[in-house]
């Protein structure tokens, strides 16, 4: 006899059981089955889907677990900051490599407002240079996208364990970085561009 037929006839009367009856032994089973896998057995604990600020967290991998130590809670945030600073970074340096690599910018000025104003505006401009798709230049191009899109997914997940420490950490590492890259990417004007 399987289970599902043990389960039919075990009512006590030695009759089939009602529809109710066998909804709620089922449930029985599966709340017994529920508590095994929610049990400390596996190691695991209940990903919380609100913000929190324990400092009990598994951290991308089951071996980056922090289990209470508000040390490793500190080094983990140190840890997550430079990354978050390294990803910035990395976004710049790649638009720096494809305008070194690929694009022509040309800067040119003209004047604006009323004549004789010394008001003036600097617009880039782009040109399609040497691109090949059998390049140094674009293999490492694609290398550094795969690094770029792995570290952004990563700071993601990490972003989405809800630990306040943690995405304090995230957003403060982006924010330093953007400091301390960001400004060699700026863009007065772009007469490309359309939409300002």
């Amino acid at each position: 006899m399987d289970h599902n037929n043990h389960m039919m006839m075990d009512t006590g009367t030695g009759m089939p059981p009602t529809a109710g009856e066998n909804m709620s032994m089922t449930t029985m089973d599966m709340s017994g089955h529920l508590d095994h896998i929610t049990s400390g057995d596996h190691s695991g604990t209940m990903m919380m889907m609100y913000f929190h600020f324990s400092t009990k967290v598994t951290i991308l991998f089951k071996e980056w677990t922090i289990d209470g130590s508000v040390g490793a809670m500190l080094g983990s945030c140190i840890a997550i900051f430079f990354l978050a600073v390294f990803y910035e970074g990395l976004k710049v340096l790649r638009e720096s490599l494809l305008r070194k690599n690929v694009v022509n910018v040309r800067y040119s000025s003209m004047p604006v407002g009323k004549q004789g104003g010394s008001d003036t505006v600097l617009t880039e401009t782009h040109g399609h240079g040497r691109a090949r798709i059998l390049s140094l230049a674009h293999l490492l191009q694609s290398v550094l996208h795969v690094v770029q899109i792995t570290i952004s997914y990563f700071l993601m997940l990490i972003f989405m364990t809800y630990n306040v420490w943690l995405c304090i950490a995230v957003a403060l590492g982006a924010g330093v970085g953007y400091f301390v890259f960001g400004w060699k990417k700026t863009v007065i004007v772009d007469i490309n561009e359309h939409c300002h």
